[in-house]
């Protein structure tokens, strides 16, 4: 496997006739990450989820999962990742509960797991009651919980978004994040809600016409702070010179913007700055126009 990826997919084609849907894609999803694939529709987005799933066989091309090879070692590859493509696939006569109880009889998992499913879901009561009579945001709770319930490593979310109210789409966006906290695993989505992208996703891969392109810089640059402190030449030279985390820059007489590669490192910086007794009289993360990249990217489409 690449440098310790969870995922690596390599110069992966695939062709329908005469129209090429997936030309020579390359991508990779590290560990405890959460990667945003968006593009228009038919940019080749779904193809490429449901090769990784083994839902469809590409024409030629690579993908490890976890390190195994999806087509020499297809039966580890796959017990390392889960996927929900589309709407989860659910028995709509079945409670909830009957549901997770079969998957898990199926898939031989400890009754200890399967409690902690039930609780995961946040479906209560209704549990108990048939799934045909369940609100979206809740099939998508169930079938999330069903699809982590062997503990992969990874796991594939096709438009998790969709036909959820904003309620939903709150819950759905906790939900995630607390899977890459609590359970040990990262996550591939793809949504037009490019709003949640935004939020989300810790990277972003753009595809259009089944091929993956240059992702702006913009987008790249994701974390990125403004500080506004009591002690800005000594904000300043912790950041240069002595933790030397991020590149800093001094916007004013006691504002500093900081791009950071990660999370961690702001928190890092934090508790640096609370150690030497730096006052911190506001911060904010500088907002990225998702929308306005996309429309950069791809036009009209």
């Amino acid at each position: 496997m690449g440098e310790n990826y969870v995922v690596e997919v390599k110069n992966l084609n695939k062709t329908y006739g005469k129209k090429k849907v997936l030309d020579d894609v390359s991508l990779y999803v590290k560990p405890n990450e959460i990667v945003g694939f968006i593009g228009p529709n038919g940019a080749g987005k779904s193809t490429t989820m449901k090769c990784i799933c083994n839902l469809i066989y590409p024409d030629s091309g690579e993908i490890k999962i976890n390190g195994y090879d999806l087509f020499k070692n297809r039966e580890k590859a796959l017990e390392s990742q889960a996927a929900l493509i589309e709407n989860p696939g659910l028995y709509q006569d079945m409670t909830g509960r009957e549901n997770i109880n079969m998957i898990a009889k199926l898939r031989n998992i400890s009754k200890e797991r399967v409690k902690e499913i039930y609780e995961f879901t946040e479906i209560g009561e209704a549990l108990d009651r048939k799934v045909s009579g369940y609100s979206m945001g809740m099939k998508q709770r169930l079938g999330l919980g069903i699809a982590i319930m062997s503990k992969p490593r990874f796991i594939i979310l096709d438009e998790p978004t969709s036909g959820l109210d904003p309620t939903g789409i709150i819950h759905l966006r906790n939900t995630i994040q607390k899977l890459i906290k609590e359970e040990d695993m990262s996550i591939l989505f793809s949504s037009h809600q490019l709003g949640e992208v935004e939020k989300l996703a810790d990277r972003i891969i753009c595809i259009n016409k089944g091929k993956i392109i240059e992702t702006p810089k913009s987008l790249e640059q994701r974390y990125r702070y403004i500080f506004q402190v009591n002690d800005n030449d000594r904000a300043y030279k912790i950041l240069t010179e002595e933790i030397k985390i991020g590149k800093a820059e001094k916007i004013s007489t006691d504002t500093i913007k900081v791009e950071l590669d990660n999370q961690e490192e702001l928190d890092i910086i934090l508790q640096e700055f609370i150690k030497v007794k730096i006052k911190i009289l506001d911060i904010h993360k500088e907002s990225i126009d998702v929308e306005a990249v996309y429309k950069e990217v791809y036009g009209d489409e």
